[in-house]
């Protein structure tokens, strides 16, 4: 009797454990738990590979050449325009009308890599959020007095076809890293007040007939090797004809 008892046990114990009463609903909620967040995770994988595209094939692209208004301006007077100071790597330097020409080389330059701080670098500004650099060695720095007003440093962003009542983009921070979006923008690189009304630079006049022409790279002092360890620094030529 006792072996049979302990069988009737072990088989009642079973079967609580597997039955149910009738009307009574399966335990579905860790089960849907899972489900939802592999739904999820398939998701959040398809929208990130949605949203990776590679530099070349976001504008500007290799294929490219676009031309943007450029102004400096310092405490309200707009500054000479700049020239090219390094050799052009990137594809993104000004031309001899003042306009930053934008037609990248490389996937470094291309897309959202095609930034102000890659311009700025081709003429010799050192730009910071809160300083600029010329390329004479001034230096305006956040605080700094605009006649009586305290002066900050800011990059201003006007879209293609503005006029003076067209309101920019102001940008204060991540200056260098702002890209070039749009052939015929307006950049100005302003060191001002904080209240000072901002003017569209003069080479915005140039954008209706760019110059395409491509700026010589800065030159440079010809070497001439005279002996072993020694070079000879050659001045570039410079030849004058009768009426030039």
């Amino acid at each position: 009797m006792g072996k049979a008892s302990s069988a009737k046990k072990i088989k009642r114990v079973q079967q609580a454990g597997v039955s149910r009463a009738a009307g009574q609903r399966r335990a579905f909620g860790y089960p849907a738990l899972i489900g939802g967040i592999i739904i999820v995770g398939i998701l959040l994988v398809f929208f990130a590979r949605q949203s990776i595209v590679s530099s070349d094939e976001v504008a500007p692209t290799t294929d490219d050449s676009w031309h943007v208004a450029f102004g400096l301006n310092v405490c309200g007077e707009f500054q000479d325009q700049l020239e090219n100071v390094t050799k052009d790597t990137t594809g993104i330097h000004i031309h001899d009308d003042g306009l930053i020409a934008v037609h990248p080389k490389n996937a470094e330059s291309a897309g959202t890599n095609a930034t102000f701080g890659k311009f700025a670098e081709s003429v010799g500004l050192t730009v910071t959020d809160t300083a600029i650099t010329l390329p004479d060695g001034t230096i305006k720095t956040n605080g700094d007095k605009c006649e009586d007003q305290d002066g900050r440093v800011a990059l201003v962003v006007w879209p293609p076809q503005a006029n003076e009542n067209t309101e920019p983009r102001v940008i204060t921070q991540n200056i260098n890293t702002t890209p070039f979006t749009e052939d015929g923008q307006i950049f100005e690189l302003v060191f001002n007040s904080r209240d000072a009304e901002n003017e569209l630079p003069p080479s915005v006049s140039k954008l209706s007939d760019p110059d395409t022409n491509e700026p010589a790279d800065p030159a440079s002092s010809a070497t001439t090797t005279t002996a072993p360890g020694e070079t000879t620094t050659v001045p570039a030529e410079t030849t004058t004809t009768a009426g030039g």
